[in-house]
């Protein structure tokens, strides 16, 4: 693991990071940005900046989070020995077991990120990284020494009398309990004589972390009296009180506890997954079902909220009455309901809608998905709970403030969740093709393993984001099925290919049992499904689907526009068996009862005793836009709102009057006040990615030319005498000459603004106040002022400025 090589060996050891980074090469420079990408945002002037954005402990902290655990174990066991410079050897006694040359790839891709440098005879650390790894690396507790400095007299006493130490003084008395300490001779045979009880307790501390709850932990211990374990080993100096409720384990314990393995047990690679091997088309047969399921459902919840929009709650999203009653009309759960009416608004399906009674009811989008195929119609849901900033598992929930988390609710965003979803995913699409875990429990583990300083907080959420995959259809027997795995490589034609393949072929007709129910053979084209939809209830799915016909279903068929004979067309040219008897009776009968009560809508009346002046007024041309309908001798009805009715009348020459519910006068105004509709959906906008390698090597470039800017501004020396604003005849001079010789020069300027820059350029022109050239760090044609220039000088081919050729103007 030579790194950076003879190269390094020939300038001498790095003496600093900075210095450091200015030896890596430009593809190991880039690899950094790309994996530390806010080190690169904005793009730093030198390698000095750069340095100093690599040690930022908010930096730090993300890189060392996203490690797994065996880089975690590596970075901990060099955190551990305090030197500021470690060989190789030192750190491999910490990892025993592990071989050599995964504990160097594990600090190649250290160095690489930039938390360790130096080489293998020098290993520092980035500034940062102990405070980022935290107090208690690898579980172990902070040195005995460190943490007796702060215990009183008082409670070192009994400790002092049990190791058999004269009384002492602080500081000194906690320095001889830290000395017994560090002789492994002396903690062996004070564990040697622990009772079972105490040897349980120091054991867990020892596994990590290292700290524990006591009462009274500051409080005078005696051995021989407390009865308590953690009091007694207290007592004998083995925990160590921190607060009056906290005991911590010494850091020289917990290593004699864990003997030959100080960090514990380590293994460079990550927990096994058991798997069951499967033909990959039969998980994509098992995921079918749920895709069609999916697409259903969402489809019944447009349908529902089309005849039955849901009330949008004042702060956003819809109330538990909602949520309950969508879950009822869907037939599911309401988790389940949660993750589709999520996934549906992700997908542009169903949006709120502004106005004084805001409330949540399909898009126009939803009427084109209505329209295409089930795998397509599947693959914009599914795409759209891939990228989805919502978590619909914590809708149910309550938030810090206790405040209850609603569905389609501002508080159920979180902006990791999609980094979760595909993590989690990706760990199943490591697997073989048709390969599904024996137990989901271990591919928790391996995700635990792959980022443990987040799988505590993640672990719900990691559980919570297969239980949907399964749900949509992603998953099937908890494996990857192929479209789901070609939806996670970005592939949707190539996912929606799989998808289609995998579905049986929808079909056109049905069976008609005696009993009334109606069997579809397979998934339903659109057209089937929305006529079976409204004349029968949906009693099962899956391979096949079962309707029923009901009295009730027959009316909702008739009720949204159908007649009997439709109906009876229906059932007879799309059934395969003969239409049973009471079913057509059932449909005649539905239908003759059908319409003999009629309801409609009015928003106002107009009523009048005199009947001869109703007909006038219903005659009038000039009150017709009010499209009055007659209901009764002296009533008749408008859609018109009852402001607007009377408006127009009095513009007639008529004089109405308002009448409340109780048949009073009411004076209503004519322009009632009104607010505007504002719609409540959220944009999400993705910022293009700029970490491309094209991008990144510009960045490393112009921290190259910024390096050799900041070395060649340091050595210009100012000229005795200039005058302000003056372009001396010398620098014109020196210009020109680059010029004719196609040297390159470095420019010192300071623009209108009065901000100060450095450029390299390669001069072509100078003429009319102004020089131009080809900036070295762009590449562009740039253009710069010559009374602006505050400093010049001609470089060498290898990048040297001779000192006599340096000019500066102030």
């Amino acid at each position: 693991m030579a790194e950076p090589g003879a190269d390094q060996a020939q300038r001498g050891r790095a003496s600093s990071l900075a210095e450091w980074l200015r030896r890596r090469s430009d593809e190991q420079l880039i690899e950094l940005l790309r994996r530390r990408p806010d080190v690169a945002l904005p793009a730093p002037a030198d390698i000095a900046t750069l340095a100093s954005r690599v040690g930022v402990r908010s930096s730090v902290q993300r890189a060392v989070d996203a490690l797994d655990e065996f880089m975690l174990r590596v970075l901990e066991a060099r955190v551990l020995l305090h030197e500021r410079a470690v060989p190789l050897d030192a750190l491999a006694r910490w990892l025993p077991g592990v071989p050599a040359s995964r504990l160097a790839q594990a600090l190649d891709e250290l160095r690489t990120l930039a938390l360790v440098w130096g080489d293998d005879n020098a290993l520092h650390l980035v500034a940062s990284v102990p405070d980022a790894v935290g107090p208690y690396p690898a579980g172990l507790g902070r040195p005995a020494a460190r943490l007796l400095g702060a215990v009183s007299d008082l409670a070192l006493a009994p400790v002092l009398r049990a190791l058999g130490l004269p009384p002492a003084v602080q500081p000194r008395s906690g320095e001889e309990v830290a000395r017994v300490l560090r002789s492994p001779a002396k903690v062996a045979a004070m564990l040697e004589g622990l009772e079972p009880a105490e040897r349980d307790v120091v054991q867990r501390l020892a596994a990590g972390p290292p700290i524990g709850a006591v009462g009274d932990a500051l409080l005078s211990a005696d051995p021989a009296t407390d009865t308590t374990p953690p009091r007694r080993l207290i007592a004998r100096g083995l925990l160590v009180p921190v607060d009056m409720q906290t005991v911590e384990l010494p850091r020289e314990i917990g290593l004699a506890i864990r003997g030959a393995e100080p960090l514990g047990a380590v293994s460079p690679d990550p927990p096994p997954i058991r798997t069951v091997d499967r033909a990959p088309e039969g998980l994509d047969r098992l995921g079918a079902t749920a895709v069609l399921d999916t697409v259903r459902l969402v489809e019944t919840l447009g349908a529902e909220w089309t005849h039955r929009p849901a009330p949008a709650l004042r702060g956003g999203g819809v109330g538990v009455r909602e949520l309950r009653r969508a879950a009822r009309a869907l037939d599911v759960g309401e988790d389940v309901a949660a993750v589709l009416l999520e996934t549906a608004a992700a997908a542009g399906l169903v949006a709120a809608r502004g106005g004084m009674e805001p409330a949540f009811l399909p898009t126009t989008d939803y009427d084109s998905w209505l329209n295409r195929d089930p795998a397509d119609r599947w693959l914009t849901l599914a795409a759209a709970w891939l990228t989805m900033t919502r978590q619909p598992s914590l809708v149910g929930l309550r938030d810090e403030r206790d405040r209850l988390i609603t569905a389609l609710g501002p508080d159920a965003e979180r902006g990791t969740i999609p980094a979760v979803r595909r993590t989690a995913l990706t760990a199943l699409g490591d697997l073989p093709p048709g390969s599904a875990p024996i137990d989901r429990g271990d591919v928790l583990d391996r995700l635990r393993w792959l980022a443990p300083r987040r799988a505590a907080g993640q672990r719900p959420m990691v559980e919570a984001v297969l239980a949907e995959a399964d749900q949509l259809g992603l998953t099937a027997a908890g494996g990857l099925t192929s479209y789901g795995r070609a939806l996670l490589a970005g592939a949707r034609a190539a996912a929606l290919t799989s998808v289609q393949q995998a579905l049986p072929p929808p079909v056109e007709d049905f069976l008609i049992q005696p009993d009334l129910t109606v069997v579809v053979p397979g998934p339903p084209t659109t057209e089937l499904a929305r006529e079976l939809g409204l004349a029968a209830d949906l009693e099962s799915t899956g391979g096949a689907s079962v309707y029923r016909v009901t009295e009730m279903s027959v009316r909702r068929a008739l009720d949204s526009g159908r007649s009997g004979a439709d109906l009876a067309a229906l059932f007879t040219q799309r059934s395969r068996t003969p239409v049973p008897q009471a079913l057509s009776y059932l449909i005649d009968d539905v239908a003759k009862r059908h319409g003999l009560l009629r309801s409609g809508a009015a928003t106002a009346y107009l009523r009048c005793d005199d009947e001869s002046l109703l007909t006038r007024v219903i005659a009038d041309r000039a009150v017709s836009s009010l499209e009055f309908r007659r209901i009764a001798p002296t009533v008749a009805v408008s859609p018109a709102s009852v402001n607007r009715v009377l408006e127009v009348l009095r513009a007639a020459n008529y004089a109405p009057a308002g009448e409340a519910a109780d048949g009073q006068a009411l004076s209503l105004d004519a322009h009632p006040p009104r607010v505007t509709a504002r719609s409540s959906a959220r944009i999400s906008r993705l910022r293009p990615a700029t970490n491309t390698t094209n991008h990144l090597t510009e960045v490393v470039n112009r921290l190259r030319a910024g390096d050799q800017i900041s070395e060649l501004s340091r050595r210009v020396q100012a000229p005795a005498s200039t005058v302000p604003g003056v372009t001396t005849a010398s620098t014109l001079a020196l210009l020109r000459d680059a010029i004719r010789r196609s040297q390159t020069v470095w420019l010192g300027y300071v623009d209108a603004h009065g901000s100060a820059s450095r450029h390299t350029i390669a001069p072509i022109s100078l003429g009319g106040g102004m020089v131009r050239g080809i900036d070295a760090s762009s590449g562009r044609l740039e253009s710069f002022a010559l009374h602006h220039i505050t400093g010049v000088g001609v470089l060498e081919p290898n990048g040297v400025l001779p000192r006599a050729t340096e000019r500066e103007e102030n």
